[in-house]
């Protein structure tokens, strides 16, 4: 039997951390959660995002695109299932942004009224300001992974991008063994490149002993010679 998303939130999501499982009902009930799921590839429709909603992802991955006049895409930041989306375009009008977001794998998203979070309701309930308060330790650990993508594609080779990339995600499972949640063109998208290039500079990086890797499991052996 599937697990409810919304208990599944509660239990693991740290936009609900320091609030009680009992108290799940009534938030629910105080803030008008709506929940959605999304197929793989899918486009998540712009109306559910100009509504003024916080996307929180309860299982999958949600990626965050920008989209130029000519219709060019730049990656811009991946949100797993202890993240949030959609904070850029509580302020202005979505489209204008030519911002888009994709389900990157069978996802299921609870969507909050930022509204309703951040102005308590008559009833004063217990939770607002611990919501409050994950909302913006939860923006802040956004800006910084913006900040880190600045910084990764900053880089003056594409082999500094992808030790600088790895580095992070190493550092995130605190081990030179781990797992990306990227593959191989939502990377090379991600540092800026294209996918023959990454995958000829990693092949060239395994012949050089400085990683290992097996599709989404690298292994950092020598970062001494970049």
């Amino acid at each position: 039997m599937m697990k409810d998303p919304l208990i599944t939130a509660f239990e693991n999501h740290p936009m609900f951390e320091g609030i009680s499982l009992d108290n799940c009902s009534t938030l629910t009930n105080c803030l008008g959660c709506i929940v959605k799921s999304y197929h793989k590839d899918q486009i998540i429709p712009s109306a559910e995002i100009t509504a003024r909603q916080i996307g929180i992802v309860v299982s999958g991955c949600v990626h965050s695109i920008q989209e130029d006049i000519w219709g060019r895409c730049t990656f811009l930041s991946y949100t797993g299932n202890d993240g949030i989306f959609g904070i850029a375009m509580l302020g202005d009008a979505y489209e204008e942004r030519g911002f888009l977001f994709k389900a990157a794998e069978p996802t299921t998203v609870l969507y909050l009224p930022a509204d309703r979070i951040l102005h308590p309701c008559k009833n004063a309930c217990p939770f607002h300001h611990q919501l409050s308060r994950n909302l913006f330790r939860l923006i802040s650990r956004k800006n910084v992974s913006l900040t880190q993508k600045i910084e990764i594609t900053s880089k003056s080779t594409l082999r500094e991008k992808i030790l600088a990339y790895l580095s992070m995600e190493a550092q995130k499972s605190g081990s030179t063994l781990f797992t990306v949640p990227l593959g191989r063109s939502e990377m090379a998208d991600y540092l800026c490149t294209n996918r023959s290039a990454l995958s000829r500079e990693l092949s060239n990086m395994k012949r050089d002993g400085i990683l290992d890797y097996d599709q989404r499991s690298f292994h950092l052996l020598n970062t001494g010679d970049m």
